[in-house]
């Protein structure tokens, strides 16, 4: 679509920064939405919403799962006066953590109804685990569902009543995941095996503070390495405890998971295809 090169401005009066930013406020207060959404949201022509929602995906606003978009970290990183992130902090723990089980470590945090992995220490080429920058389904393992079993009641709903992706066969289905989700509120963390990659299994433990789950610390290694998860869970359940009181107590805007999505979008989920 052709600008006026002079003003900036694409046709209808709106600068292409005007429709970013409307673009950008309108995932924002809905949580997730799809292309189709914005298009008719906004009365823009599907194209419009593609060619802006690539750019603004490619600059970390947005992030996708399946067919949904999310706002991405940089538009939950709100002003803070603390000098540090989450990352900074929690970083010495995942050290702790690879060096206490020889196990990949990685640290991940909730956007909304996604899981966005922060940083992970790998225990060598071979291991598999969240990428930093990767986001996933609040289901998909131990490094993510602490942080679905403890959100907010509007977000565990809107997972569970979408439809759910069965990425391995071990992936429970609703009945299952409802189980889960219960344990883990009851028992403090979560072992998975193959329900994200066949034959990798995942201990994961939830990091609350003042009453919130701020982010999950997990191990993930081959089923074999992890067929007793005693030891890996002793050094998560010490590395939580002691990251918990390593944060400042007024918590910066920052590091807070974004609260639940309004209740008219409540009827689907990010899913991964």
């Amino acid at each position: 679509m052709a600008t006026d090169r002079g003003a900036g401005r694409m046709p209808g009066g709106l600068s292409s920064l005007d429709r970013g930013l409307r673009m950008l406020t309108f995932v924002q207060d809905r949580g997730q939405v799809d292309a189709a959404e914005i298009s008719a949201g906004l009365d823009m022509p599907l194209s419009t919403v593609y060619r802006y929602v690539q750019r603004l995906k490619h600059s970390g606003f947005l992030v996708q799962v399946g067919d949904r978009l999310l706002p991405g970290e940089r538009l939950t990183d709100r002003a803070s006066d603390h000098p540090d992130h989450l990352v900074d902090v929690a970083r010495p723990f995942l050290l702790r953590l690879r060096e206490a089980t020889g196990l990949t470590s990685a640290l991940s945090v909730r956007v909304h109804s996604a899981a966005l992995c922060l940083d992970s220490r790998r225990s060598g080429p071979g291991s598999v685990a969240f990428h930093p920058g990767e986001v996933h389904t609040l289901y998909s393992g131990a490094s993510a569902t602490p942080l679905l079993a403890l959100a907010p009641a509007a977000v565990r709903r809107q997972v569970l009543e979408g439809r759910l992706h069965r990425y391995t066969a071990t992936t429970p289905d609703v009945s299952g995941l409802r189980h889960e989700l219960g344990l883990i509120r009851r028992q403090g963390y979560h072992v998975t095996r193959g329900w994200l990659t066949p034959g990798m299994s995942a201990v994961g433990v939830p990091v609350v503070v003042g009453g919130r789950c701020l982010c999950a610390l997990s191990v993930v290694a081959a089923e074999n390495r992890l067929a007793d998860p005693a030891v890996a869970l002793k050094a998560l359940r010490s590395a939580a405890v002691e990251l918990a009181a390593r944060v400042p107590r007024d918590l910066p805007a920052a590091w807070i998971p974004p609260g639940p999505v309004p209740e008219g979008d409540a009827r689907r989920a990010p899913h991964a295809e």
